[in-house]
């Protein structure tokens, strides 16, 4: 979570009216009423605009073309049907597994510490299929009987899309004069937007499209850092099979869970 208790009080009354709310109380009501909103709207809350791109920029496009292949055309994903999917088990990642053998990486790797994400709709539609997120493998809710062993997602529109969204950046100011002396400076924090690359999705059973992301897993951080990261389309590939076309265990029950990869520290 973003920390806004030490941002100017203008900051925080400015970004509490850009969400459409009036602003009560004192600098630290106003900064905990910002938490509990991020909180409760997730990335709506700190979302400023999210405006559809014709094609990547240069910097995106480019990155890390060695460990998931070049960037392709978003357009390439439409009429693909999502069977499995995997999200930042060993990588900052979405990998998406198509019902044709084909498969998908949207990478977010560019920014260190990052995560992939999905905005709240997105992640409730894909949570249909059997997935894998942080190590742990999570079963389809829905019972076999209606859908068969592996139920499938129709990808209808997909986007490359420019994303700016608020973040909250440490500024160190100047120390102080006190009788001639000067004292430790207090750390500051101020509100910016940052513009970032994002991948927007209309699945079957969606009525908008909604956005993955990336985002540094320490939200608040030095104003030369960023918060946001980019993502992209990484190329439609044929020869990675899906992890588990199905699940380990025939006996889990529906929207069950096994662990596949243990990420806490073992020492």
């Amino acid at each position: 979570r973003m920390d806004y208790y030490r941002c100017p009080n203008a900051e925080l009354l400015h970004e509490i009216q850009r969400r459409g709310y009036k602003p009560y109380g004192n600098q630290d009501q106003l900064s905990e009423g910002l938490r509990k909103d991020d909180d409760y709207r997730g990335n709506d809350a700190t979302t400023v605009e999210t405006i559809t791109k014709a094609y990547v920029p240069p910097k995106v496009n480019l990155m890390r073309t060695a460990e998931f292949g070049k960037t392709i055309p978003a357009s390439l994903l439409v009429g693909e049907r999502i069977i499995h999917w995997t999200m930042n088990t060993f990588f900052p990642t979405l990998q998406l597994f198509f019902e044709s053998g084909l498969s998908c990486t949207i990478d977010g790797g560019r920014l260190s510490d990052a995560a992939v994400d999905l905005d709240p709709k997105l992640r409730f539609r894909l949570t249909d299929c059997t997935h894998e997120e942080d190590g742990l493998l999570v079963k389809t809710p829905l019972p076999e009987k209606f859908v068969g062993p592996t139920p499938s997602i129709g990808i209808l529109e997909a986007v490359i899309g420019q994303r700016t969204s608020i973040a909250v950046k440490y500024v160190k100011p100047k120390p102080p004069e006190i009788n001639g002396l000067l004292s430790p400076p207090q750390l500051q924090a101020t509100i910016v937007q940052e513009v970032h690359m994002v991948v927007g999705l209309r699945l079957e059973g969606m009525d908008r499209m909604e956005f993955v992301w990336a985002k540094t897993s320490f939200p608040t951080t030095p104003i030369a850092d960023r918060t946001w990261g980019d993502v992209r389309i990484a190329g439609l590939r044929d020869d990675i099979p899906v992890p588990f076309f199905g699940f380990p265990q025939k006996q889990t029950k529906a929207g069950g869970e096994a662990v596949v990869v243990t990420k806490k520290s073992m020492v």
